[in-house]
């Protein structure tokens, strides 16, 4: 099982609310949902003074697993409670929106370079997604031997091979890269790059960087999440954590590079017309 954690705070905005609050600090919610396996326990906790007692809260999460479902303001040391944080299936979002792209772009693989940035191997799967898009796909890795079985099959299956290197550099020159992490130094980038990562970056780059994928919840899982909760975050806890695998196939119908909401349909007619004036 489990748990979504929401605090809400109340200021008391009147006197009458004040006084109350002085022997109704708070008050706790909860209620759990299930789908088939997938048990959800929802955690409300209003405060109307003072701070969140977790002594209060803890018999309501007993039982729970211990990787909880909270905003990341939401203060966790001092309890045997970790903030769940998994990008697993954002990765698989990334996947599946790239990939619809490249449906519609229907560029040449001869016209298109692509480079996939996994210096952990965190996702070696990807490859193979890519691999029917492009005739010069680069990995950019520091688990090459991870990358070594995934090569020769593509030699095998697709007549490409697979350019594997251990520098950033190796990314220069590249229509398109996906990255497994968030990219926290500068990289090879031109005005024209598109890249996808899991989170947004952490230092100022060339190119459209995009993330924050957004995905309609599907029905069944609708009344499992909390309102204020976001999609994608949800859905990793279901994915990772209860083993949800008929969620796998979903593709976002928007991205984001904290300044634009991006389609794949836009993202593919900007990768046609980037190719047609190469």
């Amino acid at each position: 099982m489990i748990a979504v954690l929401s605090v809400v705070k109340h200021p008391p905005a009147t006197r009458w609310a004040r006084f109350k609050a002085r022997f109704h600090p708070y008050e706790i919610t909860a209620g759990l949902r299930k789908h088939r396996k997938t048990s959800v326990l929802q955690v409300k906790y209003e405060i109307y003074r003072g701070g969140l007692q977790w002594q209060k809260l803890l018999p309501y999460l007993a039982g729970c697993r211990k990787q909880l479902l909270c905003d990341p303001d939401i203060d966790l040391s001092g309890t045997s409670f970790t903030r769940f944080e998994n990008t697993a299936y954002t990765l698989r979002l990334m996947q599946n929106f790239v990939v619809t792209m490249l449906e519609q772009a229907a560029v040449s693989p001869h016209d298109l370079k692509i480079a996939y940035y996994d210096p952990m191997a965190v996702y070696p799967e990807m490859v193979t997604a890519l691999a029917s898009y492009t005739s010069c796909l680069t990995i950019v890795t520091d688990m090459p031997r991870f990358y070594e079985n995934q090569s020769d099959r593509l030699m095998s299956l697709y007549g490409i091979p697979l350019s594997i290197s251990n520098c950033v550099e190796a990314l220069a020159g590249s229509d398109l890269i996906l990255s497994t992490e968030v990219i926290d130094a500068p990289w090879p980038l031109t005005a024209q790059s598109i890249v996808f990562t899991v989170k947004p970056p952490l230092v100022s780059l060339k190119g459209t960087i995009l993330s924050d994928y957004r995905v309609d919840l599907p029905y069944p899982y609708q009344r499992l999440k909390p309102p204020k909760v976001n999609n994608v975050y949800f859905l990793s806890a279901l994915y990772s954590l209860c083993g949800v695998k008929d969620i796998e196939k979903l593709v976002p119908y928007q991205c984001s590079d904290r300044q634009s909401l991006f389609t794949s349909d836009r993202l593919s007619q900007r990768l046609r017309a980037l190719r047609q004036s190469a």
